[in-house]
């Protein structure tokens, strides 16, 4: 059995972690450019990257994270995993004033989206609901040069997946906040 991770930014798995981001915006890496972001899993574990963060990107409110998590301890072939994820809602859109409506949703700034959204602009944006668990104890694993570089997702053939799944801990967020900021996100959307 493998065990499939999302690359994703530290700050936004901070983000994440901390309960400040509920939604991930996607148009997948420069490698996924053809064919853009595609969700290939509805639950998987979150890999922190260090590559392409920007202060710049993040809301002011967040913004003053990003120095801590870039003096975390890391290198290019090793990393932390500790979160796990479950899709819960996936749209796409072309709409970016209804993506800025989101913006309590995560940690991006207008720049960040507005970036995001004339990426590749012949391909919506993805836009996705995740409820994210802590694990019990994080688990460090190595990235192969095949897995490095701009993709979205990597799957790890080594790793013992029940072991992971064994150590899925509480969710980051309590049962009813989610259910605000589900409501919130499905308000929005006008669904």
């Amino acid at each position: 059995m493998t065990v499939s991770a999302l690359k994703e930014w530290a700050i936004v798995c901070k983000g994440l972690e901390e309960g400040m981001q509920t939604i991930l915006i996607r148009k997948g890496g420069i490698m996924e450019r053809r064919h853009g972001f595609e969700l290939r899993h509805n639950d998987f574990y979150l890999f922190p990257t260090y590559e392409h963060q920007s202060r710049d990107l993040l809301q002011q409110e967040y913004a003053d994270k990003f120095k801590s998590v870039l003096h975390e301890e890391h290198s290019d072939n090793m990393n932390m995993i500790y979160l796990y994820a479950k899709v819960i809602f996936i749209t796409e859109t072309f709409n970016r004033d209804m993506v800025h409506g989101l913006h309590d949703l995560h940690i991006w700034n207008e720049k960040y989206v507005n970036t995001r959204m004339d990426y590749n602009p012949e391909k919506p944006l993805s836009i996705i609901l995740l409820r994210v668990y802590r694990l019990n104890k994080a688990r460090d694993v190595a990235l192969s040069p095949e897995q490095a570089g701009c993709r979205s997702w990597i799957d790890f053939q080594s790793l013992n997946a029940e072991d992971f799944q064994d150590n899925i801990g509480k969710p980051v967020l309590s049962n009813e906040i989610f259910q605000e900021r589900q409501s919130h996100l499905m308000e929005v959307l006008n669904i």
